[in-house]
Protein backbone atom coordinates (compact mmCIF):
# COMPACT_ATOMS: atom_id res chain seq x y z
CA UNK A 1 0.00 0.00 0.00
CA UNK A 2 1.14 3.61 -0.77
CA UNK A 3 1.85 5.88 2.08
CA UNK A 4 -0.51 8.72 2.34
CA UNK A 5 0.84 12.42 3.72
CA UNK A 6 -0.46 13.31 6.16
CA UNK A 7 -2.91 16.20 5.90
CA UNK A 8 -2.84 20.09 8.53
CA UNK A 9 -5.50 19.04 11.10
CA UNK A 10 -5.82 22.67 11.54
CA UNK A 11 -8.33 25.22 9.28
CA UNK A 12 -5.52 27.71 8.45
CA UNK A 13 -3.25 24.37 7.58
CA UNK A 14 -6.16 23.52 4.99
CA UNK A 15 -6.57 26.77 4.06
CA UNK A 16 -2.90 27.46 2.99
CA UNK A 17 -2.60 24.28 1.54
CA UNK A 18 -5.21 25.23 -0.76
CA UNK A 19 -4.07 28.25 -1.57
CA UNK A 20 -0.65 27.06 -2.13
CA UNK A 21 -1.36 24.03 -4.43
CA UNK A 22 -4.23 26.12 -6.41
CA UNK A 23 -0.76 28.61 -6.95
CA UNK A 24 1.38 26.24 -8.01
CA UNK A 25 -1.12 24.90 -10.60
CA UNK A 26 -1.58 28.22 -12.16
CA UNK A 27 2.24 28.91 -12.02
CA UNK A 28 2.76 25.68 -13.63
CA UNK A 29 0.07 26.42 -16.09
CA UNK A 30 1.27 29.56 -17.19
CA UNK A 31 5.09 28.29 -17.10
CA UNK A 32 3.96 25.75 -19.82
CA UNK A 33 1.96 28.51 -22.21
CA UNK A 34 5.31 30.64 -21.71
CA UNK A 35 7.50 28.32 -22.64
CA UNK A 36 5.61 26.63 -25.63
CA UNK A 37 4.97 29.91 -27.06
CA UNK A 38 8.45 30.94 -26.37
CA UNK A 39 9.89 27.38 -28.45
CA UNK A 40 7.38 28.09 -31.21
CA UNK A 41 8.32 31.31 -31.99
CA UNK A 42 12.17 30.27 -31.61
CA UNK A 43 11.52 27.15 -33.96
CA UNK A 44 9.34 29.70 -36.66
CA UNK A 45 11.98 32.20 -36.26
CA UNK A 46 15.06 30.09 -37.41
CA UNK A 47 12.95 27.60 -39.99
CA UNK A 48 12.24 30.99 -41.47
CA UNK A 49 15.93 31.77 -41.54
CA UNK A 50 16.62 28.66 -42.98
CA UNK A 51 14.55 28.84 -46.08
CA UNK A 52 15.94 32.09 -46.65
CA UNK A 53 19.59 30.25 -46.88
CA UNK A 54 18.29 27.19 -48.65
CA UNK A 55 16.97 29.69 -51.13
CA UNK A 56 20.10 31.70 -51.88
CA UNK A 57 22.48 28.93 -51.79
CA UNK A 58 20.23 26.97 -54.31
CA UNK A 59 19.88 30.49 -56.54
CA UNK A 60 23.87 30.40 -56.71
CA UNK A 61 24.40 27.14 -57.53
CA UNK A 62 21.70 27.48 -60.48
CA UNK A 63 23.19 30.56 -61.68
CA UNK A 64 27.29 29.49 -61.37
CA UNK A 65 28.56 27.71 -64.26
CA UNK A 66 29.25 24.21 -63.73
CA UNK A 67 32.72 24.06 -62.23
CA UNK A 68 32.56 27.59 -60.83
CA UNK A 69 33.42 28.00 -57.36
CA UNK A 70 30.78 29.86 -55.41
CA UNK A 71 30.75 33.58 -54.21
CA UNK A 72 32.12 34.46 -51.21
CA UNK A 73 28.36 35.10 -49.35
CA UNK A 74 27.77 31.88 -49.79
CA UNK A 75 30.97 30.85 -47.89
CA UNK A 76 30.30 33.56 -45.44
CA UNK A 77 26.44 31.67 -45.04
CA UNK A 78 28.40 28.57 -44.21
CA UNK A 79 30.78 30.28 -42.06
CA UNK A 80 27.51 31.15 -39.70
CA UNK A 81 25.63 28.38 -37.59
CA UNK A 82 24.40 26.97 -40.80
CA UNK A 83 25.90 23.71 -42.39
CA UNK A 84 25.87 23.27 -46.60
CA UNK A 85 26.74 20.95 -48.83
CA UNK A 86 25.49 19.14 -51.93
CA UNK A 87 24.80 15.75 -52.44
CA UNK A 88 25.84 14.94 -56.57
CA UNK A 89 23.96 12.60 -58.62
CA UNK A 90 26.65 9.95 -58.43
CA UNK A 91 26.22 10.27 -54.70
CA UNK A 92 29.12 11.75 -53.25
CA UNK A 93 28.81 14.64 -50.64
CA UNK A 94 30.73 18.19 -51.11
CA UNK A 95 30.88 20.80 -48.24
CA UNK A 96 29.83 23.89 -49.85
CA UNK A 97 31.81 26.06 -47.18
CA UNK A 98 35.45 24.01 -46.85
CA UNK A 99 38.03 25.06 -44.45
CA UNK A 100 36.08 27.38 -42.76
CA UNK A 101 35.14 23.51 -40.25
CA UNK A 102 37.36 20.76 -39.55
CA UNK A 103 36.23 17.77 -40.88
CA UNK A 104 34.58 16.62 -36.85
CA UNK A 105 32.28 19.60 -37.17
CA UNK A 106 29.96 18.63 -40.00
CA UNK A 107 27.04 16.37 -38.58
CA UNK A 108 26.22 13.50 -39.71
CA UNK A 109 22.49 13.64 -40.15
CA UNK A 110 20.37 9.73 -40.88
CA UNK A 111 18.92 9.11 -43.62
CA UNK A 112 16.40 9.22 -45.04
CA UNK A 113 16.33 13.06 -45.10
CA UNK A 114 12.82 15.09 -46.01
CA UNK A 115 11.91 15.14 -49.41
CA UNK A 116 13.85 17.91 -51.93
CA UNK A 117 11.63 20.78 -52.04
CA UNK A 118 9.54 20.31 -48.80
CA UNK A 119 8.69 23.66 -47.39
CA UNK A 120 9.10 23.09 -43.65
CA UNK A 121 11.98 21.94 -42.08
CA UNK A 122 11.85 18.62 -39.85
CA UNK A 123 13.96 18.16 -36.57
CA UNK A 124 16.50 15.20 -37.02
CA UNK A 125 19.04 14.11 -34.25
CA UNK A 126 22.34 14.01 -35.59
CA UNK A 127 24.26 9.96 -35.22
CA UNK A 128 26.86 11.50 -32.30
CA UNK A 129 26.84 10.62 -29.07
CA UNK A 130 25.50 13.98 -27.78
CA UNK A 131 22.42 13.45 -30.00
CA UNK A 132 22.48 17.13 -31.36
CA UNK A 133 19.39 17.99 -33.03
CA UNK A 134 18.85 20.13 -36.32
CA UNK A 135 16.10 21.56 -38.76
CA UNK A 136 16.81 20.48 -41.88
CA UNK A 137 15.91 21.56 -45.26
CA UNK A 138 16.76 19.88 -48.75
CA UNK A 139 15.67 21.28 -52.14
CA UNK A 140 17.23 19.35 -55.14
CA UNK A 141 19.22 21.93 -57.64
CA UNK A 142 19.21 21.08 -61.45
CA UNK A 143 22.39 19.58 -62.43
CA UNK A 144 23.87 19.69 -59.25
CA UNK A 145 22.36 17.79 -56.78
CA UNK A 146 20.53 18.00 -53.85
CA UNK A 147 20.87 21.21 -51.37
CA UNK A 148 21.26 19.89 -48.04
CA UNK A 149 20.59 23.02 -45.26
CA UNK A 150 20.79 22.16 -41.61
CA UNK A 151 20.91 24.47 -38.40
CA UNK A 152 21.85 23.20 -34.55
CA UNK A 153 18.93 23.87 -32.47
CA UNK A 154 21.94 24.56 -29.90
CA UNK A 155 20.79 28.24 -29.57
CA UNK A 156 16.93 27.61 -28.87
CA UNK A 157 17.55 24.72 -26.46
CA UNK A 158 20.33 27.15 -24.82
CA UNK A 159 17.67 29.61 -24.35
CA UNK A 160 14.87 27.33 -23.70
CA UNK A 161 17.06 25.65 -20.72
CA UNK A 162 17.45 29.31 -19.10
CA UNK A 163 13.61 29.75 -19.75
CA UNK A 164 12.70 26.75 -17.65
CA UNK A 165 15.39 28.08 -15.12
CA UNK A 166 14.50 31.21 -14.93
CA UNK A 167 10.64 29.86 -14.24
CA UNK A 168 11.53 27.35 -11.48
CA UNK A 169 12.79 29.95 -9.90
CA UNK A 170 10.80 32.62 -10.01
CA UNK A 171 7.69 29.66 -9.12
CA UNK A 172 9.32 28.97 -6.84
CA UNK A 173 10.08 32.92 -5.49
CA UNK A 174 6.30 33.33 -5.73
CA UNK A 175 4.83 30.10 -3.79
CA UNK A 176 7.21 30.80 -0.80
CA UNK A 177 6.54 34.83 -0.48
CA UNK A 178 2.73 33.80 -1.14
CA UNK A 179 2.86 31.15 1.45
CA UNK A 180 4.47 33.88 3.81
CA UNK A 181 1.58 36.75 3.06
CA UNK A 182 -0.72 33.88 2.92
CA UNK A 183 -0.02 32.44 6.70
CA UNK A 184 0.17 36.17 7.75
CA UNK A 185 -3.52 36.92 6.16
CA UNK A 186 -4.67 33.47 7.68
CA UNK A 187 -3.39 33.75 11.06
CA UNK A 188 -5.01 37.91 11.33
CA UNK A 189 -8.18 36.20 9.40
CA UNK A 190 -8.49 33.51 12.17
CA UNK A 191 -7.67 35.15 15.20
CA UNK A 192 -10.85 35.95 15.98
CA UNK A 193 -11.47 32.29 15.68
CA UNK A 194 -8.97 31.45 18.17
CA UNK A 195 -10.35 33.42 20.74
CA UNK A 196 -13.45 32.49 20.38
CA UNK A 197 -12.71 29.09 20.41
CA UNK A 198 -10.49 29.96 23.83
CA UNK A 199 -13.57 31.78 25.47
CA UNK A 200 -15.89 28.98 24.44
CA UNK A 201 -13.64 26.70 25.94
CA UNK A 202 -13.24 28.76 29.27
CA UNK A 203 -16.77 29.26 29.72
CA UNK A 204 -17.69 25.53 29.23
CA UNK A 205 -14.85 24.92 31.77
CA UNK A 206 -16.74 27.10 33.69
CA UNK A 207 -13.12 29.64 34.33
CA UNK A 208 -15.82 31.89 32.55
CA UNK A 209 -18.52 33.95 31.98
CA UNK A 210 -20.23 36.26 29.20
CA UNK A 211 -19.83 36.38 25.70
CA UNK A 212 -17.11 35.04 23.37
CA UNK A 213 -14.80 37.96 22.13
CA UNK A 214 -16.77 40.50 20.13
CA UNK A 215 -15.79 40.82 16.60
CA UNK A 216 -16.36 42.72 13.18
CA UNK A 217 -20.32 42.00 12.46
CA UNK A 218 -19.54 42.83 9.08
CA UNK A 219 -17.56 39.97 8.27
CA UNK A 220 -17.93 36.08 8.44
CA UNK A 221 -15.85 35.56 11.67
CA UNK A 222 -18.13 38.07 12.89
CA UNK A 223 -21.34 37.36 12.30
CA UNK A 224 -20.04 33.71 13.72
CA UNK A 225 -19.05 35.58 17.33
CA UNK A 226 -22.65 37.36 17.04
CA UNK A 227 -23.90 33.80 16.87
CA UNK A 228 -22.36 32.40 19.49
CA UNK A 229 -23.09 34.94 21.66
CA UNK A 230 -26.63 34.97 20.81
CA UNK A 231 -26.84 31.20 21.78
CA UNK A 232 -24.96 31.51 25.01
CA UNK A 233 -27.15 34.03 25.87
CA UNK A 234 -30.25 31.66 25.12
CA UNK A 235 -28.25 28.94 27.01
CA UNK A 236 -27.58 31.47 30.02
CA UNK A 237 -31.68 32.15 29.81
CA UNK A 238 -32.50 28.27 29.76
CA UNK A 239 -30.37 27.52 32.54
CA UNK A 240 -31.89 30.54 34.76
CA UNK A 241 -35.14 29.13 33.39
CA UNK A 242 -34.35 25.69 33.92
CA UNK A 243 -33.09 26.96 38.09
CA UNK A 244 -36.18 28.92 38.59
CA UNK A 245 -38.27 25.96 37.41
CA UNK A 246 -36.51 23.40 39.80
CA UNK A 247 -36.95 25.97 42.42
CA UNK A 248 -40.66 26.51 41.97
CA UNK A 249 -40.89 23.02 41.90
CA UNK A 250 -39.51 22.11 44.75
CA UNK A 251 -41.41 24.71 46.57
CA UNK A 252 -44.70 23.78 45.09
CA UNK A 253 -43.96 19.99 46.56
CA UNK A 254 -42.89 21.18 49.83
CA UNK A 255 -46.06 22.28 50.74
CA UNK A 256 -48.44 18.86 50.18
CA UNK A 257 -45.36 16.53 50.87
CA UNK A 258 -44.63 18.63 54.43
CA UNK A 259 -48.66 18.12 55.29
CA UNK A 260 -48.52 14.28 54.60
CA UNK A 261 -45.43 14.40 56.60
CA UNK A 262 -47.60 16.59 59.48
CA UNK A 263 -50.38 13.74 59.53
CA UNK A 264 -48.34 10.68 59.37
CA UNK A 265 -46.42 11.99 62.34
CA UNK A 266 -49.77 13.24 63.92
CA UNK A 267 -50.35 9.30 63.54
CA UNK A 268 -47.44 7.97 65.61
CA UNK A 269 -48.05 10.38 68.21
CA UNK A 270 -51.28 8.70 68.66
CA UNK A 271 -53.16 12.16 68.33
CA UNK A 272 -55.69 10.47 65.57
CA UNK A 273 -56.72 7.63 67.86
CA UNK A 274 -60.79 9.33 67.47
CA UNK A 275 -62.15 7.85 64.25
CA UNK A 276 -63.65 11.31 63.06
CA UNK A 277 -59.26 12.42 63.56
CA UNK A 278 -58.64 9.65 60.92
CA UNK A 279 -61.34 10.35 58.59
CA UNK A 280 -59.86 14.17 58.83
CA UNK A 281 -56.30 13.43 58.34
CA UNK A 282 -57.11 10.49 55.42
CA UNK A 283 -58.87 13.32 53.66
CA UNK A 284 -56.11 15.54 53.89
CA UNK A 285 -53.80 13.37 52.83
CA UNK A 286 -55.79 12.09 49.59
CA UNK A 287 -56.67 15.98 48.87
CA UNK A 288 -52.51 16.92 49.16
CA UNK A 289 -51.76 13.48 47.22
CA UNK A 290 -54.17 14.24 44.15
CA UNK A 291 -52.41 17.93 44.40
CA UNK A 292 -48.96 16.34 44.06
CA UNK A 293 -50.26 13.90 41.19
CA UNK A 294 -51.75 17.27 39.29
CA UNK A 295 -48.43 18.89 40.10
CA UNK A 296 -45.80 16.19 38.63
CA UNK A 297 -48.43 15.63 35.72
CA UNK A 298 -48.48 18.97 34.66
CA UNK A 299 -44.92 18.94 35.31
CA UNK A 300 -44.29 15.90 33.16
CA UNK A 301 -46.20 17.31 30.15
CA UNK A 302 -44.20 20.02 29.61
CA UNK A 303 -41.38 18.18 30.11
CA UNK A 304 -42.64 16.23 27.11
CA UNK A 305 -43.94 19.33 25.47
CA UNK A 306 -40.03 20.53 25.53
CA UNK A 307 -38.93 17.27 24.31
CA UNK A 308 -41.65 16.49 21.74
CA UNK A 309 -43.61 18.82 21.42
CA UNK A 310 -46.24 17.09 19.44
CA UNK A 311 -47.09 13.51 19.24
CA UNK A 312 -49.04 12.89 16.96
CA UNK A 313 -51.12 14.82 14.00
CA UNK A 314 -54.20 14.55 13.57
CA UNK A 315 -57.33 17.00 11.42
CA UNK A 316 -59.56 17.87 14.08
CA UNK A 317 -62.28 20.04 14.31
CA UNK A 318 -61.81 22.39 17.22
CA UNK A 319 -65.44 23.36 17.14
CA UNK A 320 -66.19 20.18 18.39
CA UNK A 321 -63.45 19.88 20.99
CA UNK A 322 -64.55 22.97 22.77
CA UNK A 323 -68.01 22.04 22.66
CA UNK A 324 -67.03 18.90 25.00
CA UNK A 325 -64.91 20.56 27.39
CA UNK A 326 -67.54 23.11 28.13
CA UNK A 327 -70.10 20.48 28.37
CA UNK A 328 -67.95 19.16 30.94
CA UNK A 329 -67.10 22.45 32.65
CA UNK A 330 -70.68 22.77 33.08
CA UNK A 331 -71.03 19.51 34.77
CA UNK A 332 -67.99 20.37 37.19
CA UNK A 333 -69.19 24.04 38.21
CA UNK A 334 -73.05 24.02 37.56
CA UNK A 335 -74.14 27.47 38.83
CA UNK A 336 -71.19 29.08 36.26
CA UNK A 337 -72.85 30.46 33.21
CA UNK A 338 -70.80 28.89 30.33
CA UNK A 339 -71.38 30.08 26.61
CA UNK A 340 -70.26 28.69 23.62
CA UNK A 341 -69.98 30.65 20.21
CA UNK A 342 -68.17 27.91 17.87
CA UNK A 343 -67.63 27.97 14.05
CA UNK A 344 -68.43 24.35 12.43
CA UNK A 345 -65.41 23.57 10.32
CA UNK A 346 -62.57 25.02 12.24
CA UNK A 347 -59.91 22.52 11.09
CA UNK A 348 -56.64 21.87 12.69
CA UNK A 349 -53.41 19.59 12.76
CA UNK A 350 -52.38 18.48 16.01
CA UNK A 351 -52.59 16.27 19.10
CA UNK A 352 -56.60 15.74 20.33
CA UNK A 353 -55.26 15.41 23.77
CA UNK A 354 -53.26 18.14 23.96
CA UNK A 355 -55.55 20.42 22.34
CA UNK A 356 -58.47 19.44 24.64
CA UNK A 357 -56.07 20.46 27.14
CA UNK A 358 -56.03 23.69 26.45
CA UNK A 359 -59.50 24.82 26.50
CA UNK A 360 -59.66 22.70 29.61
CA UNK A 361 -57.24 24.81 31.40
CA UNK A 362 -58.53 28.04 30.28
CA UNK A 363 -62.01 26.90 31.43
CA UNK A 364 -60.31 25.40 35.05
CA UNK A 365 -58.13 29.09 35.15
CA UNK A 366 -61.46 31.19 34.97
CA UNK A 367 -62.93 29.04 37.92
CA UNK A 368 -59.74 29.07 39.97
CA UNK A 369 -59.45 33.23 39.74
CA UNK A 370 -63.29 34.31 39.15
CA UNK A 371 -65.89 34.35 42.11
CA UNK A 372 -68.54 31.96 42.02
CA UNK A 373 -71.26 32.25 39.27
CA UNK A 374 -68.62 34.46 37.01
CA UNK A 375 -70.13 34.14 33.41
CA UNK A 376 -67.42 33.06 30.68
CA UNK A 377 -67.60 32.98 26.99
CA UNK A 378 -65.56 30.72 25.12
CA UNK A 379 -65.63 31.38 21.00
CA UNK A 380 -63.94 29.48 17.82
CA UNK A 381 -63.79 30.75 14.73
CA UNK A 382 -61.52 31.16 11.71
CA UNK A 383 -59.26 33.69 10.21
CA UNK A 384 -57.19 33.68 7.36
CA UNK A 385 -55.58 30.43 7.37
CA UNK A 386 -56.16 30.36 11.22
CA UNK A 387 -58.23 29.19 13.57
CA UNK A 388 -58.83 31.67 16.80
CA UNK A 389 -59.56 29.90 20.29
CA UNK A 390 -60.87 33.16 22.94
CA UNK A 391 -62.05 32.61 26.50
CA UNK A 392 -63.19 35.52 28.23
CA UNK A 393 -64.92 35.92 31.52
CA UNK A 394 -66.41 38.64 33.39
CA UNK A 395 -64.18 38.82 36.50
CA UNK A 396 -62.22 41.51 38.16
CA UNK A 397 -59.47 41.17 35.13
CA UNK A 398 -55.59 40.86 35.16
CA UNK A 399 -53.66 44.22 35.46
CA UNK A 400 -51.72 44.67 32.44
CA UNK A 401 -48.20 44.25 34.54
CA UNK A 402 -49.18 40.66 35.12
CA UNK A 403 -50.64 39.76 31.46
CA UNK A 404 -47.51 39.56 30.31
CA UNK A 405 -45.93 36.73 32.68
CA UNK A 406 -49.37 35.13 33.17
CA UNK A 407 -47.97 31.94 31.18
CA UNK A 408 -44.86 31.71 32.79
CA UNK A 409 -44.40 28.61 34.82
CA UNK A 410 -45.36 28.91 38.40
CA UNK A 411 -46.32 32.98 37.64
CA UNK A 412 -49.26 33.87 40.28
CA UNK A 413 -50.21 37.48 39.90
CA UNK A 414 -51.04 37.60 43.74
CA UNK A 415 -54.10 39.70 42.70
CA UNK A 416 -57.12 38.30 44.86
CA UNK A 417 -57.77 35.97 41.59
CA UNK A 418 -57.26 32.81 43.83
CA UNK A 419 -54.15 30.66 44.13
CA UNK A 420 -52.73 27.75 42.02
CA UNK A 421 -49.48 25.70 40.91
CA UNK A 422 -49.16 28.66 38.07
CA UNK A 423 -48.63 26.17 35.45
CA UNK A 424 -52.20 25.66 33.84
CA UNK A 425 -51.71 29.20 31.23
CA UNK A 426 -48.08 27.72 31.04
CA UNK A 427 -49.13 24.62 29.85
CA UNK A 428 -51.87 26.64 27.12
CA UNK A 429 -48.55 28.67 26.18
CA UNK A 430 -46.58 25.49 25.21
CA UNK A 431 -48.94 23.60 23.38
CA UNK A 432 -49.77 26.36 21.14
CA UNK A 433 -46.45 26.60 20.71
CA UNK A 434 -45.76 23.21 20.02
CA UNK A 435 -48.55 23.46 17.25
CA UNK A 436 -46.92 26.47 15.83
CA UNK A 437 -49.41 28.58 17.61
CA UNK A 438 -50.01 31.66 19.98
CA UNK A 439 -51.47 32.03 23.25
CA UNK A 440 -52.05 35.98 25.11
CA UNK A 441 -53.64 37.17 27.60
CA UNK A 442 -55.45 41.26 27.87
CA UNK A 443 -58.26 43.05 29.23
CA UNK A 444 -61.58 41.83 27.78
CA UNK A 445 -63.94 45.08 26.19
CA UNK A 446 -66.14 45.45 29.16
CA UNK A 447 -64.05 44.03 31.61
CA UNK A 448 -62.35 40.91 32.27
CA UNK A 449 -60.05 38.60 31.11
CA UNK A 450 -59.57 37.34 27.23
CA UNK A 451 -57.27 34.55 26.59
CA UNK A 452 -56.89 34.04 22.89
CA UNK A 453 -55.24 31.09 21.07
CA UNK A 454 -54.63 31.62 17.81
CA UNK A 455 -53.66 27.97 15.73
CA UNK A 456 -52.73 27.57 11.83
CA UNK A 457 -55.55 26.19 9.93
CA UNK A 458 -55.08 22.27 8.56
CA UNK A 459 -54.07 22.50 5.04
Amino acid sequence: MRARLPRPRSLRGRLLLALLASAALALLVLDAVVYGALRGYLTDRTDTTLRAVRQRVSQQLTEAPRGQALGNDVRLLGASEFFLRLRRPDGSVRELAPGLRTAGDAPRLPDPLPRPGTRDPVTVRAERDDGLEFRVLTQRVAGRGVLIAAVPLTDVRETLRRLLVVEAVATGGVLVLLGGAGLGVLRRGLRPLEVMAGDADAITAGRAGGDVAPADEDTEVGRLGAALNAMLAGQRATQERLRRFVADASHELRTPVTAVLGYADLHHQGVLDEPAHRERAMRGITTEALRMQRLVDDLLLLARLDAVPARTHTRLDLAGTVREAVAAGRVVAPGRPLTVDAEDGALVDGDAEQLRRIVDNLLANVRRHTPEGTAAHVTVRRDDGTVVLAVRDEGPGVPPAAAARVFERFYRAGTGRGEGTGLGLAIVAAVAEAHDGTARCTAAPGGGALVTVVLPAAR
